[in-house]
């Protein structure tokens, strides 16, 4: 399979256009020299067609999370899609994740990528441009409706590498509370523990799972003091939305911008935390996620 590589500005990243644009390493080079991972790499030999693999971040097209059953109705019709996570009864992370993009164009920090998808449901083009600047990296999706009228929503699914002592910090509304499958029952306030506009310390919290909506502003703050790094993540555009995932082993920590909330073609009732966007044939959906990285300088009281 394919890897292309950029570097610019300090960044090093890697994308497989043939393994769903995914990025497979993220790094940047510190003050005193050290080249950090800022995602989770893996080399292209663990790849394995349609399967998930260690990456460092996928897209996901025309719908993000889960879809409950797989099956959805819209105007007047039902429709069902492939369960890939059949343990959990779920269509999960939409259909661009494994495909195969093409190269629309490419340049110094810069690559531009197209999957053309003509499904049953669902038939669209995305485009996922990534931009390395002095501002860090740029990562945007934007999808294109290439048949009738219908629920879309994207999103990205980073996997932040952590050490021991890492702290996380943001600012939402409201916080999902969820199933034993992870589709949301209720929203609460989401100062209920964890409080993470404080800023908390992820061994606290592995395994923790939960959608936020209200997520303003649109901003992440990752300290790494193992690392010496501070980590923004901003979403703009459509990225409304924040789903929070923390490896059982503390080791990574999923920091996903998304346009909308898991399940919401089926939980009407809970449209107001994150509904999908209704595409006319033609019409697009765009968001972007940008992640800067900095040197650690040190801490203040609440170990930021």
């Amino acid at each position: 399979m394919s890897r292309i590589t950029l570097s610019a500005h300090g960044y090093e990243l890697a994308v497989n256009p043939d393994y769903g644009a995914n990025l497979t390493a993220l790094s940047w080079r510190h003050p005193d020299g050290r080249l950090i991972d800022i995602l989770r790499g893996c080399d292209d030999t663990a790849l394995i067609p349609s399967e998930p693999s260690p990456v460092g971040c996928f897209p996901m097209a025309p719908f993000a999370n889960r879809i409950d059953g797989g099956s959805f109705s819209h105007a007047g019709r039902d429709y069902a899609l492939p369960i890939n996570r059949p343990q959990d009864r779920c269509a999960i992370h939409g259909f661009s994740r494994f495909a195969a993009f093409e190269i629309l164009s490419q340049g110094e920090g810069a690559i531009s990528l197209l999957h053309r998808h003509r499904g049953d449901v669902f038939a669209y083009d995305l485009v996922q441009d990534v931009i390395i600047d002095a501002a860090g990296l740029a990562l945007r999706l934007a999808v294109t409706n290439r048949g009738a009228t219908m629920p879309f929503g994207i999103g990205l699914h980073p996997y932040f590498r952590l050490e021991a002592g890492a702290r996380l910090r943001f600012n939402a509304a409201q916080r999902s509370q969820s199933d034993e499958r992870y589709l949301p029952l209720r929203f609460v306030p989401a100062q209920t523990a964890p409080d993470l506009g404080g800023g908390i310390a992820l061994a606290d919290v592995a395994g923790f799972d939960a959608h936020y909506s209200g997520w303003e502003p649109r901003l992440v703050e990752l300290d790494r003091p193992g690392a010496g790094l501070s980590i923004k993540v901003r979403g703009e555009e459509a990225f409304s939305n924040l789903h929070l995932y923390v490896g059982p082993d503390r080791d990574f920590v999923c920091i996903e911008p998304v346009s909308h909330m898991p399940d919401a073609h089926n939980r009407c009732e809970l449209a107001q935390h994150g509904k999908l966007a209704m595409l006319g044939h033609g019409e697009v959906l765009a968001g972007t996620m940008r992640i800067s990285a900095s040197e650690m300088k040190g801490l203040n009281a609440n170990g930021f």
